[in-house]
């Protein structure tokens, strides 16, 4: 009588029925009075919620392959990958020889989290159709995400064998090569200094660092200055190869160190050693002290913040980015005059300067401290002498939305991905705009473009925190 009973339960969810008969005239009418497959299995294969349609047909007739692969590809679509491996591996042995469902494999193997089986399947793939470019492409991305650098150079190439117009992709192996050896990439990167923008602009920067570095002729101080404009460029994976070298030739170099501590902290890492061990190696170098200041206040210790900033103002006095920073750390520690006469300072010594303005206007505005009265006439000077400056359309646009002033807010942020699409910043506050006017499907597009571009800074976590709330 249990058995029966745990059936009709079965039953009932399988099907998804309310009626209990109708569920038990499908069971008698559809099923044989023994499958020719055994037992009739009281759990689901996999955990899914809800479970996939093909789910049912799984549990019953567990020998046919074709049941788990449709699950295992309608739960890829959701996107649900560990359920999606658990389904997909039950129709392993039947699809193994084929290069779709290898990729799909892979996707799924990656999606969970694995990222060393994830690759495996694309390269198994790729081994039974070499003509697979979806595939190829996700095998370099892949190599690039997991440090793979020789893996990363070999897949790039015979994807540029295919592709020999692609500038940007010829741009990301200048990047290895740089990183690895710089002065290997300058051949490479005259070429795309023909290329469009904005690539050509990136490859003359690059260029002209790693030129100015070799003349030199100080190994450590060539991969320094090399892993440092990569950071700039936004590759801090990188970044961290070039300075690792750097320091690998010269394990007393602070600054190396300080630099490495910000690759590791852009690529999501632990950066407290580096930063640690850049300021005992260099305590009187602006960029040491400043950076490990800024990580301090960022953690909330503002005193022992503060110290270190000043540290680093000592040896770089009218430095607009450590002001910026020591006017934060006395805002947080409530001494609101000395925080506002740091900012004033800086464009008083840089009046300019962009950039000086736009850190007045993020003080004022990002504090929520005289946003009209100060923080809004920073960003507009700013905006003036940088129209195309997104930074200075967004922080402007910032100060409108936080005064009430959501139409013009929103104008100023779609200025600002105009001239920046992949601002995650200005995604962010466009997300926020959308969302105070009622328009909560747009806004959940922008929070999903910035939790892509910034998947794992501040940006991008406030991002899924907005998207989670709903």
């Amino acid at each position: 009588m249990h058995a029966f009973l745990k059936i009709k339960d079965r039953i009932r969810r399988s099907f998804g029925m309310k009626s209990l008969g109708i569920g038990l005239c499908l069971f008698l009418g559809l099923l044989p009075a023994s499958t020719p497959h055994g037992a009739i299995p009281y759990v689901p294969l996999c955990s899914a919620d809800p479970p996939p349609t093909a789910g049912w047909g799984a549990l019953w007739f567990p020998q046919d392959p074709g049941f788990p692969l449709a699950a295992g590809r309608e739960l890829l679509a959701r996107p649900d990958y560990p359920a999606a491996v658990c389904y997909l591996r039950l129709a392993e042995e039947a699809n193994k020889h084929d290069p779709q469902f290898l990729t799909e494999l892979g996707e799924a193997y990656w999606g969970a989290g694995d990222r060393e089986q994830g690759l495996a399947e694309w390269e198994k793939a790729l081994a039974l159709n070499p003509d697979l470019e979806d595939v190829l492409d996700r095998l370099w991305k892949g190599y690039l995400r997991t440090k793979q650098w020789d893996r990363a150079e070999e897949a790039i190439g015979r994807w540029l064998a295919r592709h020999e117009e692609d500038a940007d992709t010829k741009f990301t192996l200048a990047l290895i090569y740089a990183a690895r050896n710089p002065g290997s990439a300058l051949e490479l990167l005259a070429v795309l200094q023909s290329a469009a923008e904005p690539v050509a602009e990136k490859a003359r920067a690059l260029s002209a660092v790693i030129r100015t570095a070799v003349a030199l002729r100080i190994p450590e101080y060539i991969f320094a200055r090399t892993g440092e404009e990569l950071l700039r460029l936004g590759e801090p994976a990188l970044a961290e190869e070039a300075l690792r070298r750097a320091i690998e030739r010269n394990p007393n170099y602070g600054e190396a160190f300080a630099l490495l501590g910000l690759a590791q902290e852009a690529s999501g890492g632990d950066p407290e050693e580096s930063y640690r061990k850049g300021v005992a190696l260099a305590p009187n170098s602006a960029l040491a002290c400043m950076v490990y200041g800024a990580w301090l206040r960022r953690k909330g210790e503002f005193a022992l913040a503060r110290w270190w900033l000043m540290q680093a103002w000592t040896a770089r006095p009218g430095d607009w980015i450590i002001a910026s920073e020591l006017a934060q750390a006395d805002f947080m520690l409530g001494n609101l005059g000395d925080a506002e006469g740091w900012v004033l300072e800086a464009v008083d010594a840089h009046p300019a300067e962009p950039d000086a303005w736009i850190i007045l206007a993020a003080f004022y505005i990002e504090n929520d401290f005289r946003v009209e009265e100060s923080g809004i006439p920073a960003a507009r000077q700013a905006v003036l002498l940088a129209p195309k400056n997104d930074r200075a359309l967004d922080m402007l646009g910032l100060g409108w939305f936080k005064m009430g002033d959501f139409s013009m807010a929103e104008r100023l942020f779609l200025r600002a991905l105009a001239q920046n699409p992949d601002s995650a910043r200005a995604h962010l506050h466009l997300g926020l705009c959308f969302s105070e006017q009622g328009r909560s499907a747009e806004a959940k597009v922008e929070w999903q473009a910035a939790l892509r571009l910034d998947p794992i800074g501040s940006i991008g976590l406030r991002a899924k925190e907005l998207l989670e709330e709903g």
